[in-house]
């Protein structure tokens, strides 16, 4: 529907001012994990970096965007 659209589409707006909000690194892990669709293996290749680190990272990054998410009221995407 009309509405439904739109309420995705503001919700794409906010989400990207956001994911703004972060350090690049932190950006660049969820980037690749999420959009890329890479896996822990991969993303630590594309990083150059090992798997565990390459998993710290992102689950430290993870951690942030939560809180940038709560502080903008945007719980809703944590469901």
């Amino acid at each position: 529907s009309p509405s439904l659209a739109a309420r995705r589409a503001e919700l794409t707006i906010k989400l990207r001012e956001c994911l703004e909000k972060l350090d690049p690194d932190d950006r660049e892990i969820l980037s690749l994990r999420h959009f890329e669709q890479l896996s822990n293996r991969e993303t630590a290749e594309e990083l150059n970096v090992a798997p565990n680190v390459a998993s710290v990272r992102y689950l430290r990054a993870l951690k942030k965007f939560r809180v940038v998410l709560q502080a903008e009221k945007l719980d809703e995407l944590l469901e």
